[in-house]
C-alpha cells in the first residue's frame, strides 16, 4: 500500500480544504510549529482507512473543527497494480465510500461502514493495530513494538509477514478433517442402518409378489360373471319396483275420475253464465242511463220556467234607453259653453247678452293685444340676454385658443418621448439578442455532449450485447465469438439499467433541441424588430420612458377632451346667440309700429264688451241645466243611461240563457226516446237466458277456468302416461325373465342382495390384494434403493477415510509449534539481522541487536554485556526502536507495504547521533517506497530531499511542499 494523495477539510486545525500530493516523492520531512497539525496529517490517513485515530480512537468528533461542524477526508492510495480512493465524513452524519480508480472511477457497493472497514482491511492485508506498528508509528507508541509483550509481538509479526494465513490454512484443514470425520461417522451409522438390505431378502419379496399376482389374476377372471349376475338382479328388482309404483298410481288416478266429471260440469255452467252475464249487465247499464236522462230533462224544464218569470219581473223598455242616450248627447254641447264662460272670468255686468260667437272673437282679440304687450317687454329682455351670451362666447374662444396651444406643446413632447423610447427599445432588444446568442451556444454545447453520451450508451449496449454470450463460455472450449480457447471464465459485471439511462438522455436531447428552436425563433423575431426600429441606442431607462410617455399621452388626451368640451360649449353659445337674435327679430316684427298706450286702450274696450257677453252666456247655461250646473246635470243623465244599459245587459243574458236551455231540453227529449228504444231491445235479448243471480253464482274468472281445464288435462295425460309405462315395464320383465313368471318383490330383493354381496366380497379382496402388492412393491423399491445406497456409502466411506487422513496430516504440520514457527523464525532472523546492522551504525558501533526466546536484547560492545532493551535510556531506546522500525519497513516493502511514517523522538538525540540518523535515513533504499518523518529538528529536515511544511493560520492551518 502506498498513499498517492491526501485531502482533508474541517479535520483538526485544517478548517479549509487542503491537499497533499505524494505521487512524486519518496523520502520527506513534515515540519512546522507545535500545534500546527503535523501529526494530524497521519491521523487523517488512519481515519480515512480505518475510521479510527491513534490519539482518540473512535472519538473522531473531537477532531472536527468547531467552525465547520463536519470533517471530510479523502485518501487516494495504490495497492499492487490497482488504485483506490476512500472518502469519509464525520459530523452530524457519518459516511464512508470506496472508489476503484483503476479503469475509470467506479463506486464499490458497500452498504455500511463496517463493511467498508472490512473491505479496506482485506485490501491492505493489515489490521488497524498492525498498521500503527509497521506503517504509521504515532507519537507515544514508537517503542511499543520494541518493548511490548512477546505474545503480542509474535501475533503482530505473523500478521505482518502473512504467516497468519498459515493459521487460517490450518484451521481450514482442521475444519476439513472434522467435516470428513463427521461424514465418516454418518456413513458408518448409515451402513449400520442398511445392514438388513441384502439380495436374499430381495428374492423373498419377489416370490411373495408372484403369489399375490397369481391370486389376483384368478379373481379378475371371476369378476365379470359376478358383475353380470349382480347387474341382472338389480335390473329385475328395479323393474318390479317401478311396476308396483305405476300400478299404485293408476289406482289413485282411477279413483279421481268422478271428481274430474264434476269439474267438467262446473266448467259447462260457467260457460253458460259467461254468455248470459254480459247481456244482463248491458240491460242494467241502459236502465241507469235512461233514468239519468229523465232526471236531467226534468231539471232543464224547471230552469226554463224560472227564466220566463225573471224576464217578466225585469220589465225592460228599450225606448226609454234610447231617449236617455239622446238627451245625454244634446247636453254635451254645454261643456263648450261652460269652457267659454270660464275664459271670461268674474262678471258684474248687469246687461245680459247671449252671443257666443262675438264673445269668442272678443277673447281672441284680447289675447292678441296681451301678447303684443308682453312681446314688447320680452324684446328688451332678449336684448340683455343676447349681450351676455356674446360676452360668454368671446371668453370661450379665448380659452379654446390657449388649450390648442397647450395641445401642440404636449404633442411635441409625446413625439420626443416616442423617439427616445424607440431607441431604448432597440438597446434592450440588442441586449436580449446577445443573451439569446450566448444561450444558443450553451445549448449547442449541451446538445453535442448529449449526442456524445448517447453514442457512448449505444457502444455500451453493443458491449452488453456481447455479454449475452457469457453463459455460452465454458472452460477448455473455444469462445463462440472469437474462436479462442477459454482458460477461465471472466466475472459477470453488474450492469446498470441502460434502457432508463437512454430514455433520460433522449428526453434531455429532445428538450435541448426544442429549447434551441425556441431560442432561434426568438432571435429571428428580435432581429426583425431591430431592423424595423433602425434607431441608435438612446441612454435612459426604458421603463421610465414608457411611464413618462403614458403620462404625456394621458395629459394630451385630457387636453383633447378639454378642447372638444370648449368647442361644444362655443357651438352651444353660438346657437343660443343665433336663437336670441331670431327671437329679437320676431318680437320686433310682432310689435310693428304700435305704441304701448294704444294697446292698453284697446284692451279696456274689449274687456267691457267681454263682460256683457259673458253675463248672457251664464244665464243661458243656468236655464238649460235646471240650475244644477253643467257637471251635475251631465252626471245625472249619465247615471240614468248606465242604469238602463245594465238593465239591457241583464235582459239579453236571461234571453240567451233561456234559448240555450230550450235547445238542451229538445236534445234531452230526443236522447230519452233513443234510450227507451235501446232498453226495450235489451229486455228482449235476456228473455230465455239463465237468471241474473244464477249467472253471477256460476261465473268463473279466466284464471279459475284455466286452472280447472289444466287440472283435467293433467289428470288425463297422467293416466295415459301411467298406462303406457306399465305396458313398457311388463314387456321388459317378459324379455328379462324369458316368459318365466316374475318373482315377488321380497324374493327379487333377496336375489339382488346376494349377488351384490358376492361382488362386493370379490372387489374387497381385489382391493386388499392391490394394497398388499403395492406395499410389497414399495418395500422392494425401498430395498433396491437401500442396496444402492449401501454400495455407494461403502465406496464413499473408503474415500472419506483417505481424505480425512490427508487433512489430519496437514493440520498437524501447520500447528503453531511446527511449520509456522519455523517460517516466523526465518523471517524474524532476517529482521533482527538488519536491525542489528542499523543499530550498530546508529549507535556509533556500540550496540548490537539480539533476540532471545521472543524478547529483544542489546549487546553493549563497550562492556561486552547483554541486557534487555527495557534498560536502555530514552535516546538509546529511540535508536533501537528506529533500527527495528526501519528494518521492519524494509522487510515489508518487499511485499505489499510501500510507505513508512515516523512521528517520534528525534529531539532526544544529541547532534552527533542526529547526524548519524540523518545519514542512515538518506541512505535508505526507498525504491519507490514513501518514507515520511515528522520532526521539529530543522537540521534533520534540511538533510532530507523534500519537506512538507505546515503553517498556522487564524482561518485554519495550511500545508504546502517547500
Amino acid at each position: 500500500m502506498r498513499p498517492l494523495r491526501l485531502e482533508l477539510e474541517g479535520f483538526g486545525p485544517y478548517r479549509e480544504k487542503q491537499g497533499v500530493d505524494f505521487s512524486d516523492v519518496e523520502l520527506f520531512a513534515i515540519t512546522g510549529p507545535t500545534g500546527s497539525g503535523k501529526s494530524t496529517l497521519l491521523d487523517a490517513m488512519a481515519f480515512a482507512l480505518y475510521g479510527l485515530v491513534p490519539r482518540v480512537g473512535k472519538s473522531v468528533k473531537e477532531l472536527v473543527h468547531p467552525g465547520v461542524g463536519e470533517a471530510r477526508v479523502r485518501l487516494t492510495f495504490q495497492v499492487g497494480a490497482r488504485t483506490y480512493r476512500v472518502e469519509r465524513v464525520r459530523g452530524k452524519r457519518s459516511e464512508g465510500r470506496l472508489f476503484d480508480l483503476t479503469d475509470g472511477e467506479r463506486l464499490v457497493p458497500l452498504e455500511t461502514l463496517d463493511r467498508l472497514n472490512g473491505a479496506i482491511e482485506d485490501l491492505l492485508g493489515l489490521s488497524y493495530e498492525a498498521f500503527t506498528r509497521a506503517l504509521l508509528l504515532p507519537q507515544g507508541e514508537f517503542d511499543r513494538f520494541l518493548k511490548g509483550e512477546p505474545r503480542e509481538r509474535r501475533r503482530l509479526l505473523m500478521d505482518l509477514f502473512g504467516l497468519s494465513r498459515l493459521e487460517r490454512v490450518r484451521e481450514k484443514a482442521a475444519e476439513k478433517k472434522a467435516r470428513y470425520a463427521e461424514e465418516k461417522s454418518r456413513l458408518e451409522g448409515e451402513l449400520m442402518g442398511l445392514a438388513g438390505a441384502t439380495p436374499e431378502v430381495l428374492a423373498e419379496l419377489d416370490q411373495a409378489l408372484e403369489a399375490l399376482a397369481a391370486e389376483r389374476r384368478q379373481l379378475e377372471g371371476e369378476k365379470p360373471t359376478l358383475e353380470a349376475r349382480a347387474k341382472e338382479a338389480e335390473a329385475l328388482l328395479e323393474l318390479l319396483r317401478r311396476m308396483a309404483l305405476l300400478e299404485a298410481k293408476r289406482e289413485r288416478l282411477t279413483k279421481e275420475a268422478s271428481e274430474m266429471e264434476n269439474l267438467r260440469a262446473r266448467l259447462a255452467l260457467s260457460e253458460e253464465a259467461a254468455r248470459a252475464l254480459p247481456l244482463w249487465e248491458d240491460l242494467r247499464r241502459k236502465e241507469g242511463a235512461l233514468a239519468a236522462t229523465r232526471a236531467r230533462l226534468k231539471e232543464a224544464e224547471g230552469a226554463v220556467k224560472g227564466l220566463e218569470e225573471a224576464l217578466k219581473a225585469l220589465a225592460f223598455d228599450e225606448g226609454a234607453l234610447q231617449e236617455a242616450r239622446d238627451a245625454l248627447l244634446k247636453a254635451q254641447g254645454l261643456r263648450a259653453l261652460e269652457a267659454l264662460l270660464r275664459r271670461v272670468g268674474p262678471l258684474d255686468h248687469p246687461a245680459p247678452r247671449l252671443d257666443p260667437e262675438r264673445l269668442e272673437a272678443v277673447l281672441e282679440e284680447e289675447a292678441k293685444l296681451e301678447r303684443l304687450l308682453s312681446g314688447l317687454s320680452q324684446l328688451e329682455e332678449a336684448r340683455r340676454r343676447l349681450k351676455a351670451k356674446e360676452d360668454q362666447l368671446e371668453e370661450a374662444r379665448q380659452r379654446l385658443a390657449k388649450t390648442e396651444e397647450a395641445g401642440r406643446e404636449k404633442r411635441k413632447e409625446v413625439e420626443d418621448l416616442k423617439v427616445r423610447l424607440q431607441g431604448a427599445e432597440a438597446h434592450r432588444l440588442q441586449e436580449r439578442l446577445k443573451a439569446l446568442e450566448e444561450e444558443l451556444r450553451s445549448l449547442e454545447k449541451e446538445e453535442a455532449g448529449l449526442k456524445e453520451a448517447l453514442e457512448a450508451l449505444r457502444r455500451e449496449e453493443r458491449r452488453r450485447g456481447l455479454l449475452a454470450f457469457h453463459d455460452l463460455l465454458e472452460v477448455g472450449k473455444p469462445c463462440p465469438l472469437c474462436g479462442g480457447l477459454v482458460h477461465e471464465l471472466p466475472p459477470r459485471p453488474e450492469l446498470p439499467d441502460l434502457e432508463a439511462r437512454r430514455w433520460e438522455l433522449e428526453e434531455a436531447l429532445r428538450r435541448v433541441q426544442g429549447r434551441r428552436g425556441e431560442v432561434l425563433g426568438e432571435a429571428r423575431s428580435l432581429k426583425e424588430k431591430l431592423d424595423t426600429l433602425a434607431a441608435e441606442p438612446v441612454p435612459g431607462d426604458p421603463e421610465a420612458l414608457k411611464k413618462a410617455l403614458e403620462e404625456a399621452e394621458e395629459a394630451l388626451q385630457a387636453l383633447r377632451d378639454t378642447y372638444k368640451e370648449i368647442g361644444g360649449e362655443i357651438k352651444g353659445l353660438v346657437e343660443e346667440v343665433n336663437q336670441l337674435r331670431q327671437e329679437e327679430e320676431r318680437l320686433r316684427a310682432q310689435a310693428g309700429e304700435a305704441s304701448l298706450g294704444e294697446v292698453e286702450e284697446g284692451l279696456r274696450r274689449l274687456r267691457e264688451e267681454k263682460a256683457a257677453l259673458g253675463a248672457g252666456l251664464r244665464q243661458h247655461i243656468q236655464e238649460r241645466t235646471e240650475g244644477l250646473g253643467v257637471a251635475a246635470y251631465l252626471k245625472r243623465l249619465e247615471a240614468r243611461v248606465r242604469a238602463l244599459e245594465a238593465q239591457e245587459r241583464e235582459y239579453r243574458r236571461l234571453r240567451d240563457r233561456m234559448a240555450d236551455l230550450a235547445q238542451k231540453v229538445s236534445a234531452l227529449k230526443a236522447q230519452e226516446a233513443e234510450q227507451a228504444k235501446a232498453l226495450a231491445e235489451a229486455e228482449e235479448r235476456v228473455k230465455g237466458l239463465m237468471p241474473e243471480a244464477e249467472a253471477r253464482a256460476h261465473a268463473l274468472s279466466p284464471e279459475e277456468r284455466e286452472a280447472l281445464e289444466t287440472r283435467i288435462r293433467r289428470h288425463e295425460n297422467e293416466l295415459k302416461d301411467v298406462e303406457a309405462l306399465l305396458k313398457e315395464v311388463k314387456a321388459q320383465l317378459k324379455a328379462l325373465l324369458q316368459d318365466a313368471p316374475p318373482p315377488g318383490l321380497p324374493e327379487a330383493e333377496a336375489r339382488a342382495k346376494e349377488a351384490a354381496g358376492a361382488l362386493k366380497s370379490l372387489l374387497e379382496r381385489l382391493e386388499k390384494l392391490g394394497q398388499e402388492v403395492a406395499v410389497l412393491e414399495e418395500r422392494r423399491k425401498d430395498l433396491r434403493e437401500a442396496l444402492r445406497r449401501r454400495q455407494e456409502a461403502e465406496k464413499r466411506l473408503a474415500e472419506v477415510a483417505r481424505e480425512m487422513a490427508l487433512w489430519e496430516k496437514l493440520a498437524q504440520d501447520l500447528r503453531g509449534d511446527n511449520f509456522p514457527e519455523y517460517a516466523l523464525g526465518l523471517r524474524q532472523g532476517s529482521l533482527v539481522e538488519r536491525a542489528d546492522e542499523l543499530l550498530y551504525t546508529l549507535s556509533g558501533g556500540r550496540y548490537r541487536f539480539r533476540a532471545k526466546e521472543g524478547e529483544y536484547w542489546v549487546l553493549d560492545l563497550w562492556t561486552e554485556a547483554e541486557r534487555p532493551v527495557k534498560t536502555l535510556s530514552g535516546g538509546e531506546s529511540f535508536l533501537a526502536s528506529l533500527s527495528l522500525a526501519l528494518a521492519l519497513s524494509e522487510e515489508l516493502s518487499k511485499g505489499r507495504l510501500g510507505a513508512l511514517f515516523l512521528d517520534e523522538g528525534f529531539g532526544t538525540l544529541d547532534p552527533e547521533a542526529l547526524e548519524v540518523v540523518a545519514g542512515v535515513l538518506e541512505s535508505l533504499p526507498t525504491q519507490g517506497r514513501l518514507v515520511g518523518i515528522v520532526t521539529h529538528v530543522e537540521a534533520l529536515a534540511e538533510r532530507l530531499p523534500a519537506r512538507l511544511r505546515v503553517r498556522k493560520h487564524p482561518s485554519g492551518s495550511r500545508v504546502e511542499w517547500a
